[in-house]
C-alpha cells in the first residue's frame, strides 16, 4: 500500500489549524504530529511568541504533542528567546509533558528553564510554572519549598496552596514549618494557616 495515498498535505493541514472552528484544528494538529512531525514543529515553534492569543495556545496543545523530546529544542530557543511570552507558552508545553510522560524526568537544562522563569515577575508566568512544580514532584519540590516564603505574595500564596494539594505528612509539615517561621509576611503565614485548616491536610491524607 502506497502511504502517500493516505498522507495529508502539511499545508492543507496548517490551512486547517487556522480554521476557527477548535474540532477541526484538533484533527490537525494530531495529523501534523503522527504524519509530519520533523516538518510541522519549526512552524508551530515560531508561533510561540505570537501576538495571537489564540494561535499560541493551538500550538502548545501540538507542540506539547511530542513528549519530553520537545524540551530540548524549546530550552536552546530560550537561550536568545525570552519573551514573557515565549516562556509562558514553554512552560505550558512542559506542563503538559509532565502530566502525561508521569515517569520520565525532566533534565537538568529544562529544570534551569523552569527556574529562571518561576522568578519571572509576571503572574501569568508565575501561575504556570508553580502548578508545573507540583506536577514535577521529587525534581519540582525544592523550588516550591522555596517560593512559599518568597516576597512575592503571589508566587508565596500559589506555592503554598500546590503544597497543600500534594497528599501525605510532608506536605503538612512543611506547611507547618512554614507557620512557626516568624520573618516570613503575616499575609504568607494567613494563608498557610487557611491551608492548614482544610480537612484533607488535618487528616494528613
Amino acid at each position: 500500500m502506497n502511504n502517500n495515498l493516505t498522507k495529508p498535505n502539511l499545508d492543507s493541514l496548517f490551512d486547517d489549524f487556522n480554521h476557527p472552528n477548535p474540532n477541526i484544528n484538533k484533527k490537525a494538529y494530531l495529523a501534523m504530529v503522527k504524519y509530519w512531525p520533523k516538518e510541522s514543529m519549526p512552524r508551530l515553534l515560531l508561533n510561540l511568541d505570537s501576538g495571537d492569543m489564540v494561535l499560541r495556545r493551538k500550538s502548545v496543545l501540538a507542540l506539547g504533542l511530542h513528549g519530553i523530546s520537545i524540551l530540548d529544542t524549546l530550552v536552546d530557543i530560550a537561550q536568545t528567546n525570552k519573551s514573557t511570552e515565549f516562556l509562558v507558552s514553554c512552560m505550558k508545553i512542559f506542563v503538559q509533558v509532565a502530566a502525561i510522560e508521569t515517569d520520565r524526568e525532566f533534565p537538568d537544562s529544562a529544570i534551569s528553564l523552569i527556574e529562571y522563569s518561576l522568578w519571572n515577575e509576571s503572574p501569568q508566568l508565575i501561575l504556570t510554572v508553580i502548578p508545573l512544580l507540583k506536577l514535577l514532584g521529587k525534581q519540582g519540590i525544592p523550588l516550591l519549598l522555596e517560593s512559599c516564603k518568597d516576597t512575592n505574595i503571589l508566587r508565596a500564596s500559589a506555592a503554598i496552596t500546590a503544597l497543600g494539594e500534594i497528599k501525605g505528612n510532608f506536605a503538612k509539615k512543611a506547611l507547618e514549618d512554614i507557620f512557626k517561621d516568624c520573618n516570613v509576611d503575616p499575609l504568607i503565614l494567613s494563608r498557610v494557616n487557611d491551608v492548614l485548616n482544610r480537612p484533607q491536610i488535618r487528616s494528613g491524607c
